[in-house]
């Protein structure tokens, strides 16, 4: 059941958090070139996304390695 979920997350969430990542990114790019000094609401969620991703990528590479 739990690697079930975990499949899923890899499959599915983490293709949507990416590129909701790199329109973040975008978006906070354009509130800094044009001045926008409320970049704070787009560096928090970047912070997080961009944690899940690599948390992601971490948590897969021990599923296909395991360490033990």
């Amino acid at each position: 059941m739990v690697m079930a979920n975990l499949l899923f997350m890899f499959l599915y969430v983490t293709p949507i958090v990416a590129i909701l990542f790199f329109l973040n990114c975008v978006s906070l790019a354009k509130k800094i070139k044009n001045g926008n000094p409320d970049t704070a609401n787009n560096t928090g969620w970047g912070a997080v996304m961009f944690g899940f991703i690599v948390f992601s990528i971490i948590w897969s590479i021990s599923i296909h390695f395991p360490f033990h």
